[in-house]
């Protein structure tokens, strides 16, 4: 029997909601610190020849571990029958492994090697969060399932805020930077899994006999009733990649692309992160408020990338620092609005809720891949025309078409 057969009390939903933030607060932070401000300022500080390529180059290894480690690590939690529960030792695992192994990237110049530890922080980030979005659905009853999505959703956003501020304010020490920031990714499964009411023990939860055709079946993708859950996929991955090809590279965007030096950009990153920061939790709560009156999820996501398509219209016009806090402050509420609705829209169109480890995991890689594939793509066009300007434009295409996936959803409102 799953926890959402029984009742849930205002304290264990409380529990719940701060460990949602937390964990979204302590992944996302990290990541952002390392790999938008932190290694891109190494790699410019090492003169690095291509350092747009190099990123773009983790990146497409990381997306390989990531679709991997998520399909693994959410069927292998969906099978689990430990005692501790069949989510909590793979999110402490997954975490300490990220953690670890995000340090370790800032310790070598050895390109190789710093490929070998990105993988071991998208292995154990995925190993982290595909059995973590599973207890949306296992663990959280249905009508309350939108609070905690907005929970996580303010956790990422105040994480990708602080984390940008983190890296901007080590610039000039990113080792010590790189310490902080794997010490907070690195003990966020285990503060989660304390705040949160113990998981109970699986060991009592009926499995299927083993055989090589369940195992199969484990690691297989939804292949009924899930048309929805495709576009759910599809949609949220044009949204984060038409977001991350301009994010992602944000600290090039302000030196070559508007001009500006690596102190005057440090500062106008700080700048923009605190401004994201307040505009994406008003743009949150509103989000929530909305959502939760309307019942609706589908139309929040679309307007979260139109808002975002009218923040990278205005650079694309007019390539100045006041055009950046314009973005700012448009992408900020797009954000907020996507933070607060994209999980419970991934939780209406599960195929199956047996399997929603697994199958969350697979939804989870529309985050994933869009941070991987985001920059790829900004490199492979910086390669051909030499600088950021055509950027917007194949972002925007992006973000546009990702409504119309969206719009045809139908299990979700």
């Amino acid at each position: 029997m799953m926890e959402t057969d029984k009742r849930t009390s205002s304290l264990q939903l409380i529990r719940f909601m701060i460990g949602f933030f937390v964990c979204g607060l302590l992944w996302m932070g990290p990541l952002i610190a390392g790999l938008s401000v932190l290694l891109p300022q190494r790699f410019r500080d090492e003169a690095v020849a291509n350092p747009t390529a190099l990123i773009a180059q983790i990146n497409a290894v990381g997306a390989f571990v990531a679709l991997v480690a998520n399909l693994l690590f959410g069927a292998f939690s969906d099978r689990s029958r430990s005692r501790f529960g069949r989510r909590t030792p793979f999110m402490i695992f997954g975490s300490v492994l990220a953690g670890m192994c995000l340090f370790l990237v800032s310790t070598t110049k050895v390109t190789a090697l710093i490929l070998l530890f990105w993988s071991g922080v998208q292995l154990g980030l995925n190993a982290l969060l595909a059995p973590f979005l599973a207890v949306l659905s296992d663990r959280v009853p249905e009508s309350q399932r939108a609070r905690m999505s907005a929970a996580y959703g303010f956790g990422m956003s105040i994480g990708s805020t602080l984390g940008t501020m983190i890296g901007a304010f080590f610039i000039s020490n990113q080792t010590m930077g790189f310490l902080i920031v794997g010490i907070g990714l690195g003990a966020n499964g285990l503060l989660t899994v304390l705040i949160w009411p113990k998981e109970p023990s699986a060991v009592d939860l009926p499995s299927a006999p083993f055989s090589v055709r369940s195992l199969v079946k484990s690691f297989t993708p939804p292949t009924r009733d899930c048309a929805d859950f495709y576009k759910a996929l599809v949609g949220r991955l044009l949204i984060m990649m038409g977001y991350y090809m301009i994010y992602s590279y944000q600290l090039y965007v302000i030196e070559d692309y508007v001009g500006k030096s690596a102190e005057d950009a440090a500062k106008l990153i700080a700048a923009f992160s605190a401004i994201s920061m307040v505009v994406t939790m008003v743009s949150m709560l509103l989000a929530a408020t909305i959502s939760d009156r309307l019942g609706r999820r589908k139309p929040m996501v679309i307007l979260c990338a139109l808002l975002i398509v009218v923040g990278f219209i205005v650079p694309l016009v007019s390539p100045t620092v006041t055009s950046l806090y314009v973005m700012t402050i448009f992408c900020s509420l797009g954000m907020g609005i996507y933070n607060t609705c994209d999980q419970a829209l991934n939780v209406d169109v599960l195929p199956s809720k047996d399997e929603a480890g697994k199958d969350l995991g697979i939804l989870n890689l529309s985050n994933t891949f869009g941070q991987i594939f985001g920059p790829i793509v900004t490199s492979t066009i910086v390669g051909v025309s030499g600088g950021y300007a055509m950027a917007f434009p194949v972002a925007i295409v992006f973000l546009l078409a990702s409504t119309v996936f969206i719009a045809t959803i139908r299990k979700a409102r």
